[in-house]
């Protein structure tokens, strides 16, 4: 199979193409703005590798949570793409595809990620036996309230305040030390399955992972 994936949900604009059964483009830009460089970034790809939209069997696009702007232009981008090129959309969550860069290591992973205003957006995994499954799915909630019962996870967040602030909360879990974003790589890992199992999403329900708080008045 071929997989054309991305990710647009934090400031790290991260982008595959997993082609002829190897990954010939394992792209990551942190850079202001960088999903407004999405399509240009491809193009550029395609170009390189003298490819074309039909040549991939389907798209995988990160659903989040993150950057609202991020999010819709990286949606904007997949549903083009798929009807412009006729090919399949899968979407995955993006802190899916944070906890799978750790799966090897830990049976217990937590993501958490800046929602601003005091709040994060989190989720939690579990590893057995090689296979990554979510635990607590993607919610907004006070970073304390969420960590107090993480005793002997592995935490990992693409904020590096979010770690000092967990700290300072008590959280006794082990930390990643740095920054570590979605990464389109392992989205194109955890869609072959689902590429096989023809899973794809339909593009009527195409939409960006969205969380917000309840007394949030624009939708």
């Amino acid at each position: 199979m071929n997989l054309l994936s991305f990710d647009t949900s934090t400031t790290n604009l991260s982008l595959s193409f997993f082609y002829k059964d190897k990954f010939v483009v394992s792209h990551n830009e942190n850079v202001r703005f960088g999903s407004s460089k999405l399509v240009a970034r491809i193009q550029k790809y395609l170009k390189k590798f003298h490819l074309v939209l039909k040549d991939f069997d389907a798209l995988v696009v990160g659903r989040g949570p993150g950057s609202f702007t991020g999010l819709r232009i990286g949606f904007s981008v997949a549903k083009a793409f798929s009807v412009s090129s006729g090919i399949p959309v899968i979407s995955l969550g993006s802190f899916f595809s944070i906890a799978y860069g750790f799966r090897g290591r830990y049976d217990k992973i937590a993501v958490i990620g800046d929602a601003r205003k005091g709040l994060a957006y989190t989720a939690a995994f579990a590893v057995k036996k090689g296979k990554i499954a979510i635990t607590e799915k993607e919610k907004l909630c006070d970073l304390a309230s969420f960590i107090k019962n993480k005793d002997g996870y592995f935490l990992v967040t693409s904020d590096a305040n979010l770690i000092e602030q967990s700290r300072k909360l008590g959280a006794c879990s082990l930390f990643h030390p740095a920054p570590f974003y979605p990464d389109a790589k392992n989205l194109a890992m955890l869609a072959q399955d689902l590429f096989v199992k023809k899973k794809f999403t339909p593009l009527d329900k195409l939409e960006p992972l969205y969380l917000h708080p309840k007394t949030c008045q624009i939708r």
